[in-house]
């Protein structure tokens, strides 16, 4: 600005600046997914130097709001393939458990890493499965233990410093819940609540499952869900204990026009169960129940 110049001189120039740009999880973990995709192109699986800054991406995206980074993971919405997808997703529930664990940020870091690694490794390509299996896991035969490979290759100072056990562990946790939410050619998705009944069973400790339980929950944000009084709705927040459910549809099945929020465990407010992408007859807009944290 000159000297003789006021800010009001400067302002009435007809020049207007862009608005800036407002936070968004979705946007942020598509921007760790095209991270991840042109290393892959670059230097075929990628550098652990290159791994770790993506990372550091991926848990500022949760930082945004843990809620909508669960709903990104329930509803499917990170681009890229299924391998791509699963590895980012996988590493947004590790995040979150290890978080409430109360993880030394260097092992979370590494146990991160080690989760976006896990597309290069083959183990979901699309197809690897029978086509006619409702087969949800790994074979409980003798196999190569992927997740110390993993942990090895690109986060060695988890070994270490000692965290192997929680990080191999909930690794193999969070790629069974994000296999299970997540459909495939051969199956429809599970449930969320029977997803995370398949991956408590791999649980070594009575800690970890704790842990996941209480941070993934039966119902975690982006589920869609039947309230008792009928209603549908997409639960959106975990706030104190009383989650909020916006109802999309209300007891005699109607559309509504703007989505009513409901508290979990007020006014006689209950969830009845939670509901396939099938068992639904509406689209679910992640920015209609999230706002601009949500959009793309």
């Amino acid at each position: 600005m000159l000297p003789h110049e006021s800010p009001r001189d400067v302002q009435d120039t007809g020049e207007s600046e862009a608005p800036p740009t407002l936070p968004s999880v979705l946007r942020a973990l598509n921007a760790v997914q095209q991270r991840l995709e042109n290393a892959a192109h670059a230097r075929g699986h990628g550098d652990p130097a290159d791994l770790r800054a993506t990372a550091r991406e991926l848990l500022h995206a949760i930082d945004l709001s843990a809620d909508v980074a669960l709903a990104c993971v329930l509803r499917n919405q990170v681009a890229g393939s299924y391998a791509m997808r699963h590895s980012i997703e996988t590493a947004v529930i590790a995040a979150l458990v290890g978080r409430h664990l109360n993880m030394r940020p260097s092992h979370l870091l590494s146990l991160v890493t080690a989760a976006l690694a896990l597309h290069a490794t083959g183990r979901h390509a699309e197809g690897n499965r029978p086509a006619d299996a409702q087969v949800l896991h790994v074979p409980r035969g003798p196999e190569p233990d992927w997740a110390a490979s993993l942990l090895q290759d690109h986060a060695p100072d988890a070994i270490a410093g000692g965290g192997t056990h929680a990080c191999i562990h909930l690794l193999k946790m969070a790629d069974r819940y994000c296999a299970g939410v997540s459909p495939r050619n051969y199956r429809r998705a599970l449930l969320p609540d029977d997803a995370l009944a398949r991956a408590l069973e791999m649980s070594p400790d009575a800690e970890l499952t704790a842990a996941f339980h209480l941070e993934i929950g039966a119902y975690p944000p982006g589920t869609v869900v039947r309230l008792a009084s009928g209603e549908i709705g997409v639960m959106a927040h975990r706030d104190d204990g009383q989650p909020e459910v916006l109802c999309l549809r209300d007891a005699e099945g109607r559309l509504l026009t703007m989505p009513l929020p409901r508290r979990v465990g007020q006014a006689g407010c209950a969830i009845a169960s939670a509901l396939g992408e099938d068992d639904i007859d509406m689209p679910v807009s992640m920015k209609q129940v999230w706002g601009p944290l949500a959009s793309l």
